[in-house]
């Protein structure tokens, strides 16, 4: 029996569900106090005797009705389900929510240090190139694919979890200043309005960290792959190209400093990013404006 194995999947699951719970009970707190659901102690959870009464009552139904296990069992999958739902929900509309982070692709930081490198070697093979070399460099590049493959699944686990916390804690932003300024100006909020702006801190705080976050384990991530990407490159270009070459190719392989591990962008739903909708609207309008200028009769309309 794999008893790590058992133990990380009992972390996930764990994890899961606590991340699940905590979001569904700040929502709940905060909407419980916009509803009258009998006396609260300090406005934070209802009254003990409120609960009994609550689970009394439902024992109650459920002896009458006679209830099975299984219902039971039923009625319990369906909450959590509901639990599950509202995480769903905070976590998409939160991928939404500006700014959003966009991790820098793999491939794209192993081609800013070989592909000027792999014309180097190109070049130093000259007329000799043959169809087997070829082959050769291609088989060498889908070993740098697996390599970087290997490197996004060991840091997925890390940016998804603290990726996912930075969406929902945007969300809860939105929520708690809408919820605090309906509260101020309905004037109907049963709670405390100092655990409201608590909340409201500890997801600014939240939305600071899992950003911060994922902006190291990026670049950890992206530098771990240069590292390994660069040091199998200058071992195989020692073997594939003459020694004059080598130095040449160890430049080449400089990383650039114009490719950040991760930058803030603008989500646009089913288009993409906001820089590439206005990039695509400027290419565009300025299609419409040579197509116009090409046209005699239309010269003078398109000044």
């Amino acid at each position: 029996m794999d008893v790590e194995g058992l133990l990380q999947s009992v972390i996930r699951l764990s994890n899961f569900m606590t991340s699940r719970l905590v979001v569904s009970g700040l929502v709940f707190y905060i909407l419980s106090g916009f509803t009258d659901i009998g006396s609260r102690t300090e406005g934070f959870l209802p009254d003990a005797d409120l609960l009994n009464e609550v689970v009394q009552n439902y024992q109650t139904i459920f002896d009458v009705l006679g209830v099975s296990d299984f219902a039971l069992l039923l009625i319990f999958f369906l909450f959590l389900t509901t639990i599950h739902l509202l995480y769903v929900a905070f976590y998409r509309v939160g991928l939404y929510l500006p700014p959003d982070i966009v991790p820098l692709s793999g491939w794209d930081a192993i081609d800013d240090v070989t592909l000027s490198a792999f014309d180097i070697l190109r070049e130093a093979r000259g007329e000799e190139h043959t169809d087997e070399e070829n082959q050769r460099l291609y088989e060498f590049k889908k070993k740098l694919r697996e390599i970087e493959k290997t490197n996004e699944a060991e840091y997925r686990d890390e940016i998804e979890g603290v990726s996912n916390a930075y969406s929902i804690s945007k969300t809860f932003i939105l929520f708690t200043v809408l919820a605090g300024l309906y509260a101020l100006i309905s004037g109907t909020y049963t709670n405390d309005l100092t655990i409201l702006a608590l909340i409201l801190l500890l997801s600014v705080l939240t939305a600071v960290y899992t950003a911060f976050s994922i902006f190291r384990a990026n670049y950890e991530r992206i530098g771990t792959l240069r590292q390994e990407v660069i040091g199998q490159f200058l071992e195989f270009s020692r073997i594939w190209a003459p020694s004059e070459y080598h130095e040449r190719v160890e430049t080449a392989c400089t990383p650039s400093r114009d490719l950040r591990p991760a930058h803030f962008v603008v989500i646009v739903p089913v288009y993409g990013t906001l820089d590439a909708l206005l990039a695509d609207f400027r290419r565009m309008r300025e299609a419409d404006r040579e197509r116009l200028a090409a046209l005699p009769g239309k010269r003078d309309s398109a000044r």
